[in-house]
């Protein structure tokens, strides 16, 4: 069983505030629009940085750049170059509010910090495509109305919802129960990416491998808290705090511990079975979630490189 695992500023402010009392069926249906078509812009942004990504591979002189296609590529989110929390964090926010022609601006940056010769001589990869707006946007809110209409089907008695669009049928209870934890952090990171990986590289594993607690982390209740609350006689399961199984929410590290659990992983970082290169990705997500201060939690299958579905 492979693991496509990554790593994630969570913005549980958002999750607690809008998220959750959306699926839990308060509101209107149509309260996420706003949330949506953000997403939407920002999975364009996202397609188009990454173009720029990988267009630097296809430079003859790639090998000689200080360029690391899984750090690059296959690890930060957008494109960036440059290091230390605070100018990745920078970098990122401004590929967040990028708009029109920004996200290219902000690529030729990215290149001109490589190498300044680099623009003029690298061209985005032209290779994908993604969909259009309305289709974005329905594959973002399809799983949101789904659990939506689950929690209201519950309230009203009934135990069972249908999927917009082939009405098939499904358990409210088990849509509930199983998916809100994934579900709530995959739109989560349609707003604020993480960082990708590969293999067993998840930081409670790590720990757990080397002896060692995982100080600060915590089963991810807070994904589906509100939820628990107000349909408490459903079957919730257990959450682990850490991750067991392919498209899953492992660990989270509320804000307030995240300082704490970072400084205890580089203390560690020498017994870590991991490769120093996915330590940094795990320290770089954790440094940005520390300055925008967020919650941190790891998950997997979230992002898939062989897929194409890129940070």
């Amino acid at each position: 069983m492979g693991f496509d695992t990554s790593f994630h500023p969570v913005d549980l402010a958002l999750v607690e505030k809008r998220l959750l009392p959306y699926l839990a069926g308060h509101g209107h249906d149509d309260d996420l629009d706003d949330l949506i078509t953000r997403a939407v812009e920002v999975r364009r942004n996202r397609f188009r940085a990454k173009a720029w990504a990988l267009g630097v591979l296809d430079h003859p002189l790639c090998e000689e750049l200080p360029f690391e296609s899984r750090l690059h590529v296959w690890g930060r989110p957008f494109f960036i170059v440059g290091d230390g929390p605070e100018r990745i964090a920078e970098d990122l926010r401004r590929y967040l509010a990028a708009a029109g022609g920004d996200v290219d601006v902000l690529a030729q940056e990215m290149l001109r910090r490589l190498d300044p010769a680099l623009p003029g001589q690298v061209r985005p990869d032209e290779g994908g495509r993604l969909p259009g707006d309305g289709t974005l946007a329905e594959a973002l809110a399809t799983p949101l109305r789904m659990l939506r209409g689950a929690a209201v089907a519950l309230r009203a008695g009934e135990r069972t919802v249908r999927r917009p669009g082939d009405g098939r049928e499904f358990d409210a209870a088990g849509l509930l129960t199983r998916e809100v934890p994934y579900c709530v952090l995959e739109f989560a990171a349609a707003l604020l990416p993480g960082w990708m990986s590969r293999g067993f590289t998840w930081p409670t594993r790590l720990c757990a491998d080397a002896g060692i607690p995982a100080v600060g982390f915590t089963a991810p209740t807070a994904l589906t808290g509100l939820l628990r609350a107000e349909f408490p006689a459903l079957d919730w399961p257990a959450e682990p705090d850490t991750i067991v199984g392919n498209y899953m929410v492992g660990g989270l590290v509320p804000a307030p511990a995240v300082t704490a659990a970072r400084a205890h992983l580089a203390g560690h970082r020498d017994t870590l079975a991991c490769d120093p290169l996915d330590l940094r990705k795990i320290d770089e997500a954790m440094g940005v979630a520390e300055i925008l201060g967020t919650a941190f939690c790891e998950a997997t299958e979230l992002y898939s490189g062989m897929e194409g579905n890129l940070n």
